[in-house]
Parts: C-alpha cells; structure tokens; sequence
C-alpha cells in the first residue's frame, strides 16, 4: 500500500522526538497548570483536559450577540468532498486538459488546542478518482493477401484513458493561536509536515478483426493493451494559517496553505498482446491455440522507470459552520487544491512535470473546533 511506508517512517521520527522531549522534561510537572512539557511534543494523556463527554450539551452562546471565545481541548472534524479533477496534458487528452473531471473524497482532522495558546493537528485527505475514458469510432481498412485478393478487417478502439487518478493526503502541524483581533477574528499559524501520494493511471486499449487464411479458422481478435501506473510520493514541508470568527450560532473560517515537496516517481508500464478466436466464425471449437500451437496466442512486456520532481503548490479553503449543540457543529464550504509542476501522468516519463487541480464543495461536521 503507498501510504503504508511513509506512515512508517513518519511513526518513527515521532518516536525519536517523543524520546527527546521526555529527555528534557525530566523534573518537569506535566499538570494542566503548567503545558512546558506539551509544548514540543504531538501527543498527550487522553484524559489531560478531563473532558465531560456532555456533546449535546445546549450551544452556549452569548446573550448579547458578543464575540465567542474560541475552544480548547481535543477536536475532530470529517468533511465529505466533491471536487473536480484536471486532465493530463499528454497524446491522449484529445485538446481536453483544461477540463475537469468529479469525484469524491474524505477529510478527516484531529487535534489539540492549549490554553497557552497552542496545539497539534492531523489532517487525513483521500480523493478516489475520478474515472473518464473515450471510446473513438471504429473504422475499416485492410491488407492484400498472397493470392491478390483484399482483405477486410476491423479496428476496434475499445478506449483510451483520459482521467483516472486517485490523491491521498497527509499533514501533521503544530499550530498556534494569536490573540483575537478587536473585530473578534481570531489568527491561527501553522508549520508542519505534508506527504502526499497521486497515483496516475492509463490504459489504451486497441482491439482489431483480421481474417486468417488457415483453415478451418477463418477470422481472429488481436486485443492489444496498453496500461500505466504513474506514482508520485511527495515528502516536504508547509506553512499555513487559519482565520475564523464566530458570531451567534455561526462561525465563519478561511484556511491558506503552501507547501514545497520531493516528488520521488516511478512509472510502471506494461503492454500486451492476445490472438482470441471469433466463435462466430470458427466451427467445431476450433481454437487459434489448435492452429498456430501454444505459447503464440500472448505476449506481455512490464518496464519500470524512476525519476524526481520538485512539486510546489498550494491549498485554500473555506467554510460555514453552524452550532447546533455547545460541541457539534454541521458545516459546509469549498476547497481549492493546486499542484502547480512536477507531478507525473500519463504513461512516458517525460510526461513527469505536469500540474494537478482540485476545485469542490465540502460539507461535513466538527465537534469541539
């Protein structure tokens, strides 16, 4: 699995950072009064902000229509995203790469905020997809056989790939939250981790009927496939902030982030030819295996290529969230994602430098943000 080795690794730089942390808060008294030793490290006691676990507890909102302050403690947030997709830029957009492509995902986000004021966060983001293929025309042409006479046959285009991607997302920051504005705004920097995986996928699909002059077999298939998985693993770092206001009921928020990341790419191809017979045309279960022998009817080729990138990009989104109880909160908004160079799509690597957009709705819900 693509996200299983960078998790891995990502686990144990924790480790090591858990480690030094607990090195140097050695004398140090780690109760909520006193957040020195929280300060440096992502992960805390469950019970640390002993929470009351009242969720549906009524929205404690202010009487006189003033400004809220913001929460503390734990966080979570899961947001359902429908966003569209651009195509590649290769031979087989067919002029269509500044189109876009829908598809959904899931966001998930869990973190922290002290009263000091600080915290950590992890933001999980998977898109699954989207799936476009184009499926030309077929047309007639043919050869001439040894005894002059023309021999008809079909090429079927079964189809081409024109977008097919899939996106995983992964961010641990550390965030800090800024004094309210007079306005009621509060500011919230973050720095942090980004790793991100886009899988880019192709197939060409060509499918063809000749006739054969080999008796009793008189016409065949010969279905060629050619197909690609173009991975892109990207390690790096971001900046960010956040800006929210909650006024009543309602809280308005904008998120910025960007981000410069090593793209490590590999591009795995593979083609591959098979004689199926017409059984249409060949009576008496007649087979092209019978006629031209085993071992002849397929042939498969698999290449693999490496590469690296620089990608830089950026992330913005918005939302509306609305206070249903003191914890839970329904929201809704829109996301941006840009991937500005150095992505791989297609199936050459010289493909290996393109961009990727995302542009969609969300909706979802948050309790305790």
């Amino acid at each position: 699995m693509p996200m299983i080795r960078p998790i891995a690794w990502l686990a144990a730089v924790i480790a090591v950072l858990l480690a030094v942390s607990g090195a140097h808060a050695q004398g140090v008294i780690t109760s909520p009064g006193q957040d020195t030793f929280w300060k440096f490290q992502p992960f805390l006691d469950p019970g640390y902000f002993e929470p009351d676990f009242q969720f549906f507890a009524p929205a404690e909102v202010n009487d006189f229509g003033g400004e809220e302050k913001p929460n503390t403690g734990l966080y979570i947030t899961f947001d359902r995203t429908y966003v569209g997709v651009s195509r590649p830029r290769d031979l087989f957009s067919f002029g269509s790469q500044n189109q876009m492509d829908f598809t959904w995902g899931n966001r998930m986000e869990v973190g922290y905020m002290l009263g000091d004021p600080s915290g950590w966060q992890a933001v999980l983001w998977h898109v699954n997809g989207p799936n476009e293929r184009f499926s030309p025309q077929s047309s007639q042409v043919g050869f001439t056989a040894p005894d002059g006479t023309f021999q008809p046959f079909v090429i079927d285009q079964s189809f081409d790939t024109l977008n097919q991607l899939k996106m995983s997302s992964f961010e641990l920051n550390k965030v800090w939250r800024k004094t309210q504005f007079h306005n009621g705004s509060t500011l919230e920097p973050l720095v942090g981790y980004r790793y991100m995986n886009v899988r880019d996928f192709f197939q060409r699909q060509l499918n063809t009927e000749i006739p054969i002059v080999v008796p009793p077999l008189t016409e065949f298939f010969q279905l060629d496939t050619r197909n690609s998985v173009f991975e892109n693993n990207m390690h790096g770092g971001q900046l960010g902030a956040r800006l929210f206001r909650q006024r009543g009921h309602w809280m308005l928020s904008t998120e910025l982030r960007v981000f410069g990341l090593a793209n490590f790419q590999s591009l795995r191809r593979q083609t591959s030819s098979s004689l199926l017979p017409n059984p249409d045309e060949n009576a008496g279960g007649t087979t092209i295996v019978d006629v031209i022998g085993p071992g002849l009817d397929v042939n498969r080729t698999v290449t693999y290529q490496h590469a690296t990138q620089f990608t830089w990009g950026g992330e913005v989104r918005g939302e509306a969230s609305y206070e249903l109880t003191r914890d839970i909160n329904l929201r809704a908004g829109f996301v941006f994602l840009d991937l500005g160079q150095g992505i791989g799509r297609g199936d050459r690597l010289r493909f290996n430098n393109q961009s990727v957009q995302m542009a969609g709705v969300t909706f979802g819900f948050t309790m305790n943000r």
